[in-house]
């Protein structure tokens, strides 16, 4: 990795985004712990989670096997000093559910499915859902701690802002190295400046170091490397909120579905 780039800039006042309010999703499979886990692990201060399930009909033996799960994730979280309670939706399915709930909510976090983006677009997949149509922030999990390193991408817009943030944020707040990953694009040198501030920024945040890393190849596949050399537990990369058809070019929705590790999707605000 590079040293990061020196900068006169000042730096700007840290415009972090605060998760007091985290959505996490129970569901049973496999991934639900690291889920758990996560949505704990990124909770301070004040935060507060609600572990959530779906009901939809007659409830039967795997509901319940679910609602268990919520219970002891409710233990588990009080437990680690945060704030916990459980929830549970009407809805046929649990992404549905979570969608109609993230007004009230900050972040949303959900398990990976072992699904391509594809597959788990046409089976309705709770994370390809969400991280397509959630208008808040997405956490989606995995099972490598997120303390082994976080990589944030960045086009050096203002639109990344928020991605940049909240990846400087959490590697203060977990004691991870901090690694930022610019991939080039034709407007180069009107987006220097901003990338330079942004950088100030995180580094003032931060109190240490920052690796940099920049690429000219497809900006997905420029991510996920750099995130499989680093050995991260933890992508974040902005969102521009696309939709429909738009977004089969979605890098952050792409990203999503190949990392390695666990990715956070942060939606401009």
């Amino acid at each position: 990795m590079l040293d990061q780039p020196a900068t006169g800039h000042r730096p700007r006042r840290s415009i972090h985004p605060p998760f007091p309010r985290i959505l996490c999703a129970v569901d049973g499979t496999q991934a639900t712990d690291a889920a758990i886990a996560q949505a704990i692990a990124v909770a301070d201060g004040d935060a507060r989670i609600a572990f959530a399930t779906s009901w939809y009909g007659a409830h039967t033996s795997a509901d319940e096997r679910v609602r268990e799960a919520v219970e002891r994730a409710v233990v588990r979280a009080r437990e680690a000093g945060v704030e916990a309670r459980a929830d549970s939706f009407h809805a046929p399915r649990l992404g549905d559910g979570l969608l109609a709930a993230t007004a009230a909510h900050d972040l949303v976090v959900v398990g990976a499915h072992s699904h391509s983006r594809a597959t788990g677009i046409v089976l309705g997949e709770t994370a390809t859902q969400l991280v397509h149509r959630c208008a808040v922030p997405v956490l989606v999990a995995r099972d490598r701690p997120l303390s082994a390193g976080i990589v944030v991408a960045t086009r050096a817009q203002p639109t990344d802002r928020a991605a940049l943030a909240a990846g400087t944020h959490l590697a203060a707040r977990l004691g991870a190295e901090l690694t930022v990953v610019h991939v080039l694009e034709r407007d180069e040198d009107a987006r220097r400046p901003e990338l330079s501030a942004e950088l100030a920024n995180a580094r003032a945040l931060l109190g240490r170091s920052i690796d940099y890393f920049q690429d000219s190849g497809p900006a997905p596949r420029a991510i996920v490397t750099a995130a499989e050399g680093d050995g991260a537990g933890l992508v974040v990369v902005g969102s521009d909120g696309r939709r429909g058809l738009s977004a089969l070019a979605s890098v952050s929705e792409r990203v999503a579905h190949l990392a390695p590790c666990s990715v956070l999707v942060m939606r401009g605000r």
